[in-house]
This record gives C-alpha cells, structure tokens and sequence, in this order.
C-alpha cells in the first residue's frame, strides 16, 4: 500500500479531532440563533440539525485529504471518489436541512407526503427532500460511471434510498449512528471478499473523516444533547450507501437495496422502536452508551 494513502488516512483521522472542540462550539451557537429546538421523544425541546457539525467536520477532513493527494498525484481517478463523497454528503443534508427548519412534524412516513401531495397537490418540506436526494443519487451514479443501464439504475436506487434508512431509526440517542457503524463495516467485509484488501481500503479511505467525527459526536447524541436531525441522518445514510456502490459486487447492491425498501414498508406499519425492545439483545445494543436518565 502507498504511503501516501496512509498519510491521507492520517489527515481525515487527524482534522476531525483538531477541529471538534471550536467547530461544534460554533454550530451549537448557530441553532440556538435560530432556534433548532424539536421535542424528542420524552417530550423535552433537545437541539436538534445537530448533523450540521458531521457535514462539516468530514468535509474540512475530506477537503484536507484531496489537496494532499491531488499534490500527491495528477490522476482524477485517484480522488474523483472523495469528490462524489463530498458533493453528495453536502447536497442531502441540504435537503435534510430544509426539512429540519420545518416546524410542522405532522406529516411523517412516505404515505404521509404522498398523501399530501395526492390530496392537496402541496410538496411537504419530505417530499423536496425525495425530489433533491433522488436528483443527487442519479447525478452522483451517473459521475461514478457505471458499466451498464442495470448497474446504474441500481446504483442510483441504492443511493436514493440510502439517506432515509438512518432517519427510520434516528428517533432515540444515537441509534442512528450505531446503524451506521454497523452497515459500514457490511460494507467494508463485503469489499474485502470480493475485491481485495486494497481495493476496498481505496474505496473505503473517504469514509474515515465521517467515522471519526461520528465517533466525536456519539456522546452528544447518546446523552440526549442534541440529534442529528434529517441533516445528519441523511447524510450519514448517503455515506453508507454510496460505500456499498463502490466497493460492493452489484448482486450485493442489489440485495442491500430489497432490505432497504423492505424496512421502509415494514416501518409504514411497524414501530421500528417497538420491535426492537422485543428483543433484549437488540434493546441493550440500542441503549449502549446513553445516560441513565435517559432511560
């Protein structure tokens, strides 16, 4: 393995770290100017976009990365993919904030906003964010240029999807990012069996910005502090689903994207929350590392 690609991955380990601290003291100061204020579910007003600060932590590490290796190196290939990584992270959560702003939380669900819009001919602040993610997810398959028509309507389904899967389960403390860790090592020993060590490490170096901000910001989330919101949901969803278009088999991709549209329906009728307190390993998994008073 190059040495520069250990250098790079030092650099998206390193900014997050660096600039935790000032960057979140800045983005908490920025919600309370606009009062980002939701009740959770205990009914307390928590702070919530707070997926703001993993948007900008891992854009700040992913940019550090790129300059490095585009110095590094003059092939496009090389960095073409933490380009799409970036560009999309930024672009879902754009449409999560926009959803965020909204203060009206009664249309909730895919039958919900299709609903709406059956009804009254009205686009819900949800149903922007459908239109927006699903344009990002075809621009975005469409620039990893796909080898056929059934790749890329595959890869473009998957991205498209993919940022809403984490919302259906960002309703307690850090559920969400939990989800997240798990899929992106699927992910990840998906890549490996089928590629090869170095090229799933290739594929997965642009990740390690939005591990480790994840991994910085799990205490604020899991002690009920602030939430990622559609912000951080969504762009945390994008990043997983965009890991398994790289670096997976398109069998694989395919497969992944039948059990995201199977959660999607099964959440339509099933409380996710409700399922998983039937079972009690699930429970104490969901409830690893938030507060006792949480509970």
């Amino acid at each position: 393995m190059e040495s520069q690609w250990l250098v790079a991955s030092a650099i998206g380990l390193g900014i997050p770290v660096l600039v935790h601290r000032s960057l979140l003291s800045f983005v908490l100061n920025k919600l309370r100017e606009r009062g980002m204020h939701r009740v959770n579910y205990r009914g307390i007003e928590v702070m919530t976009a707070g997926g703001v600060m993993l948007v900008s932590s891992s854009i700040l590490a992913l940019l550090g990365m790129l300059v490095y290796v585009g110095a590094m190196t003059k092939e496009i290939s090389a960095w073409k993919e933490g380009i799409l990584l970036g560009a999309g992270m930024i672009a879902v959560a754009f449409w999560g904030w926009q959803d965020d702003c909204v203060t009206d939380q009664q249309t909730k669900g895919f039958r919900g906003h299709f609903g709406t819009l059956w009804r009254e001919g009205r686009m819900t602040s949800g149903m922007w964010k459908v239109w927006g993610g699903g344009s990002t997810a075809v621009v975005i398959a469409l620039a990893l240029g796909p080898a056929s028509l059934w790749t890329w309507i595959i890869a473009a389904s998957l991205l498209a999807i993919s940022p809403n899967v984490l919302n259906l389960f960002d309703l307690r403390p850090a559920r969400a990012m939990k989800v997240f860790w798990l899929l992106l090592v699927i992910a990840m020993v998906i890549g490996y069996y089928s590629q090869g060590l170095e090229s799933s490490y290739r594929h997965g170096i642009w990740q390690l910005p939005v591990m480790m901000s994840t991994c910085l910001f799990f205490r604020h989330d899991a002690g009920g502090r602030i939430m990622l919101g559609d912000t951080g949901a969504n762009a945390l969803g994008f990043c997983v689903g965009y890991l398994f278009v790289l670096g997976t088999p398109v069998i694989a991709q395919a497969v992944i994207l039948l059990l995201f549209i199977g959660l999607h329906i099964l959440a339509e009728f099933i409380s996710i929350t409700a399922l998983i307190e039937r079972f009690r390993w699930l429970e104490r998994i969901d409830r690893w590392g938030r507060s006792a008073e949480l509970e």
